[in-house]
């Protein structure tokens, strides 16, 4: 074998001699039962990348360099930095005019045209007016065009979202907000100035709305930026697909919940927190019999119409060419036109949506008091926000073929709600809807978002006040329509059984708190049972004993691999999981129980022997001594105690293997748990051996002095090699035990022969 070079000095040190490391593969081995392929050569433990630095001077120099690079400020750097930041500076430049601007120019109007209907019908979502969607429909628009990766999604109004601020809002609406005292109907003040007066009260509500919807915007946004200045993008794996399916369907029923009393214009409270949902039906029940005629009619038959429209668009999707008919905005517009020219407001009192202003609105700062109270509300927003619109961007980059940076659309839908919170905005989103119609249009590029800002401009400047007569009814009903497609996700169930059982209960579990707790507590409940789940698989993983695939040196689960044989006298382990402080018990007890082997158990058997064995020794020494005393011959009885006391089983095995090969890390108590079993192990004679571990873990292992109490010799690079040094090492055993049996019939033929010469 070679002798290692002065490179390896430092290994050597960490990982023993190189005659320790390296494990020579036998091509046979008498009585051994193992078989073994027909190659031999050395196999050697690599030297690891990284390893520990011992030297205080090297470990200091080294992070100072890492600094030094990291913080280093150079014209690259800069660059980067900045067109990492603003990915626009990357895409603009090089914009293709000819080959993009028409498609970019007509997705962009398409989606603008399609935003109208969509932000003053998912504004009523919020509580808000409808005018509040449209600004929540431009302003950021324009933010994540610029600092957005995604060349694809719409971003604005959500229909989820929209329902959650709506939520926040009637939590810490003041009470009697919007309402006269009752003693004021009852004085002698004319209808004039009631009318006044109620007007204000209703304009102060408004206000109260908007101040708590522009903090959680802000509260919103400032989460969000946080989370991408802390590179925390990764963060939405802990929203698994089952998690966020579920959640979008308990929340459509809350969206359509919300939307009832205005289809069949009624006037009902709207209810928040726990069992809210059940509430809002009661209310509507026990006041069915107040329908508005004219109302209910509106919403039937424009129901009908844009169910119809969406059909057709669905049924003639390739002859239209990617420009889809706006079904949405031609019932807004019929809606509105019917019900100006029918007087429907005067003649049957149906709620319409009234003066909408022109311009844009003045910038205002949030209510910055509101921040504690709307924070836990806002880490649920953030999450879906975020979740949902990186998932529908990821989906989109791959059928493109471009990248998504997950912590700069942080950075981005954080900055759209920041910059929003100061316009009269609520929180922002993309929409699965829009981004589809944008990409059917023809979308290219980001500047699809800045044609349609423009689209938004010239409604918000001129157009805006044409809608004033718009029933509030159509705004429900292309709402509730909107949704429909949410509800076809309870076609996942039936897959999601066969695929894993646990994730279809991790759907109705966060489905029904969704839906009973409402939008907050219920996702909350859903992310800490799925977390449960992890957390409960992890500390009970697959345990299994390893064979021999033979002819090879290949081992494999003895339940599973018929063909694999169990190597007589060693039992190879393997724990599918990193081990840590949650599992270190289940991994123990598998251990013993699955080797046949617990020490603890064989070191009780022993020590209750001795002690059974003393005490009837102590009971011989009394009788003997009471046979002398009388003067009677004294027998030996020594040789009778051990006959009398029933010997613990002397174990079979003789090695335990472990494959580490499915650790990843290992924590303290993981460390303290295999040092405590090679201990165990060690007091009754069986080797404890670890086989096939990762760099890392090595690397772990003698940073914190594990081979310090355990010798090098009990590591190896694979299986095979901890399987051929233990029997090598057992065969050394029976051969040291047949030596004195063999010197001593020597011995006696010697003795008879000097007899019989004799």
């Amino acid at each position: 074998m070679a002798t290692p070079t002065s490179d390896a000095q430092e290994n050597d040190l960490q990982y023993g001699s190189a005659d320790n490391i390296t494990r020579l593969r036998v091509s046979s081995l008498p009585s051994s039962g193992l078989t073994t392929p027909e190659y031999n050569h050395e196999v050697k433990m690599e030297k690891t990348r990284g390893s520990v630095v011992s030297n205080d001077i090297g470990f200091h120099r080294e992070v100072h360099n890492r600094l030094r690079s990291h913080f280093t400020c150079s014209t690259d750097r800069v660059k980067k930095v900045l067109f990492s930041t603003l990915p626009i500076l990357s895409w603009l430049p090089k914009y293709e005019v000819r080959e993009n601007i028409v498609s970019d120019l007509i997705a962009g109007v398409t989606v603008g045209i399609m935003h109208i209907p969509q932000g003053m019908s998912y504004a009523l979502l919020a509580t808000l007016p409808p005018i509040y969607g449209l600004y929540s429909a431009f302003f950021p628009v324009i933010i994540y065009a610029f600092l957005g990766t995604s060349r694809h999604i719409s971003i604005g109004v959500m229909a989820v979202l929209s329902i959650m601020v709506g939520a926040t809002i009637e939590r810490l609406l003041p009470e009697g907000a919007g309402q006269l005292p009752a003693d004021l109907y009852n004085s002698s003040i004319s209808n004039t100035t009631l009318e006044e007066l109620q007007y204000q009260a209703q304009q102060t509500e408004v206000q109260e709305r908007l101040y708590i919807a522009g903090a959680v915007t802000l509260m919103s946004g400032i989460l969000q930026v946080a989370m991408g200045l802390l590179q925390l993008g990764f963060i939405t794996i802990y929203l698994s697909d089952p998690l966020v399916s579920a959640f979008t369907t308990s929340a459509a029923f809350h969206v359509v919940n919300s939307q009832i009393k205005h289809l069949f214009g009624l006037e009902i409270p709207r209810y928040s927190g726990p069992l809210s949902i059940v509430y809002t039906v009661i209310a509507i029940f026990s006041r069915i019999t107040e329908t508005n005629i004219a109302t209910l009619v509106t919403s039937i038959i424009s129901v009908i119409v844009l169910v119809v429209l969406k059909e057709l668009n669905l049924k003639y999707k390739d002859k239209l060419k990617g420009i889809p008919i706006p079904s949405e905005l031609i019932v807004l517009i019929l809606g509105t036109i019917i019900s100006h020219f029918a007087t429907l407001e005067e003649r049957y009192s149906v709620k319409v949506v009234g003066v909408i202003p022109t311009g844009l609105p003045k910038p205002t700062v949030p209510r910055v008091s509101l921040l504690g109270q709307v924070a836990p509300d806002c880490v649920a927003m953030s999450l879906v926000s975020f979740s949902y619109s990186l998932a529908i961007a990821k989906l989109f980059s791959k059928k493109y073929a471009y990248k998504i940076d997950a912590n700069q659309e942080l950075l981005a839908y954080g900055t759209s709600n920041l910059f929003g919170s100061f316009f009269s905005c609520f929180v922002c989103s993309t929409a699965i809807s829009r981004t589809l119609v944008g990409e059917a249009a023809g979308t290219k590029t980001q500047l699809m978002s800045l044609v349609q800002c423009v689209v938004m401009l010239l409604v918000l400047l001129f157009i805006g006040p044409l809608f004033r007569s718009t029933q509030t009814a159509v705004l429900a009903v292309i709402v509730v329509v909107n949704v429909k497609n949410m509800f076809k996700q309870f076609a996942e169930l039936k897959p999601l059984w066969k695929i894993s059982k646990i994730d279809f209960v991790i759907w109705w579990v966060t489905f029904l708190a969704v839906f009973l707790l409402g939008l907050d507590i219920g996702l909350g409940t859903g992310m800490a049972f799925s977390l449960l789940t992890v957390l409960f698989r992890s500390q009970r993983p697959a345990t299994t004993l390893l064979g021999q695939v033979p002819n090879c040196d290949i081992y494999r689960d003895l339940h599973n691999y018929k063909a694999a044989q169990e190597i007589p006298s060693v039992k190879i382990f393997r724990f599918d999981m990193s081990l840590f402080f949650s599992n270190c018990d289940h991994f123990k007890t598998s251990l013993y129980s699955q080797t046949g082997l617990d020490p603890v158990v064989l070191l009780a058997q022993r020590k209750k022997a001795d002690d059974e064995k003393k005490k009837l020794e102590k009971k011989r020494a009394k009788e003997a001594k009471k046979v002398s005393e009388n003067g009677k011959e004294m027998v030996e009885l020594d040789g009778f105690i051990s006959m009398e006391v029933e010997e613990p089983p002397v174990p079979e095995v003789k090695t335990v293997i472990l494959d580490c090969g499915p650790f990843n890390f290992l924590d303290s108590v993981a460390v303290n748990t295999l040092t405590q079993v090679h201990k165990d192990y060690k007091s009754v004679g069986v080797r404890f051996l670890l086989a096939h571990c990762k760099a890392n873990i090595r690397d772990q292992l003698v940073s914190c002095g594990f081979f310090e109490k355990i010798e090098c010799d009990n590591l190896f690079i694979s299986v095979h090699d901890a399987v051929l040094f233990s029997l090598a090492e057992d065969a050394k055993v029976e051969a040291k035990e047949e030596e004195p049996q063999e010197d001593g019939e020597a011995a006696d033929t010697t003795h008879i022969e000097m007899e019989s010469e004799i």
